[in-house]
């Protein structure tokens, strides 16, 4: 008894030297076999604890905003207030897709090719008549880091591999809940999106002092 005492002990010794990454534990009873099992912390977890933007140091803003902004005939409406200068690049991207003036959407991306696509492709509709005839923006917020750590595994370590190819370290997810309008021509076109309420989450990761758009995720992202 006192030999598998000790080969167990070695064990966990060695064990807790090798990586400090695991969490050791040893499950049996006096009278039933001895079983050690190690669980291996999330490197994501990590780098979410470690990277994750602190709100409370963004810079508060104290930009005039249009409100509402009216080009042609769509319109842009904030029901929120901005508070710092990730929120202000999202309310940025929704209102040069009212103006139409997709250069600056791209100078705000990171280099993602299927998020370009997708700009691209909403460019090219837009000049052919099909946009947004309304967007009104109930909530542009920062999410709470005790919220993001709530993401499932498969997309943090995503979202992990993404900021890791692209150089950046720290970053935020910034949430935004509206109500939009389609034109006609776009509601022709069949279902795609639909007018009514929407939620989107963007990854913006910082590089050299830089904040950029990563990803753009929709509806169920935080609870997946």
């Amino acid at each position: 008894m006192k030999r598998i005492i000790a080969l167990v002990s070695l064990a966990v010794c060695l064990l807790l030297t090798a990586c400090e990454s695991r969490s050791i534990g040893i499950v049996g009873g006096a009278d039933g076999p001895t079983s050690i099992f190690v669980s291996l912390k999330s490197d994501a977890d990590k780098f979410f604890k470690k990277n994750y933007v602190n709100e409370l140091k963004l810079p508060i803003l104290d930009v005039h905003i249009e409100n509402p902004f009216i080009s042609g005939d769509r319109t842009l409406i904030l029901d929120d207030t901005i508070e710092n200068n990730l929120e202000y690049m999202v309310y940025e991207y929704y209102h040069s897709k009212i103006s139409g003036d997709f250069s600056k959407i791209k100078d705000i991306i990171a280099e993602n090719e299927s998020l370009k696509i997708a700009i691209d492709n909403e460019e090219k509709q837009f000049n052919e008549g099909i946009y947004f005839n309304k967007i009104i923006l109930d909530e542009i917020d920062v999410v709470d880091k005790e919220d993001v750590l709530d993401i499932s595994k498969n997309n943090k370590q995503k979202i992990v591999s993404q900021l890791k190819e692209l150089g950046m370290t720290e970053f935020a997810i910034v949430e935004v809940e509206a109500n939009v309008k389609l034109n006609e021509k776009y509601l022709s076109m069949g279902p795609q999106i639909s007018d009514g309420d929407m939620t989107r989450y963007y990854l913006i990761g910082t590089k050299d002092n830089a904040y950029k758009i990563v990803e753009v995720y929709w509806e169920g992202f935080i609870d997946d």
